[in-house]
């Protein structure tokens, strides 16, 4: 019965070590809206950065230059995410997250969407 129990939680300790490693617990990351300045003042997610779209390939390098850091990337309608998703690809960014509209990023990131 000891020996079930030491079981047990060994396997709890490793699931729990796999699933933080899987969601990037304590990895740095970043949330980037890529609408524009006009519709960034409607409303954005808390603690996101601004960079339009048209700026992403050239502006990224000045928020971080650590292309393995996680990037939430939401616009308006998705549109915008994919596009952008692909210039930092190209740009060498391993580990970026697209979440389609700021209502969903806001939504998923558990952040209020501020003015």
């Amino acid at each position: 019965m000891k020996m079930a129990k030491i079981m047990f939680l060994y396997l709890a300790f490793v699931l729990a070590f796999y699933v933080a490693t899987a969601f990037g617990a304590g990895k740095e990351s970043m949330v980037i809206d890529v609408r524009t300045e006009a519709e960034w003042n409607t409303g954005h997610v808390e603690g996101a950065r601004l960079i339009p779209l048209e700026r992403i390939g050239k502006d990224i390098g000045t928020v971080t230059g650590d292309k393995r850091t996680r990037i939430y990337l939401y616009c308006r309608t998705g549109r915008r995410t994919a596009l952008a998703f692909d210039v930092l690809k190209k740009a060498g960014y391993e580990d970026i997250i697209n979440l389609g509209t700021v209502e969903n990023a806001a939504k998923e990131l558990g952040r209020p969407i501020v003015k």
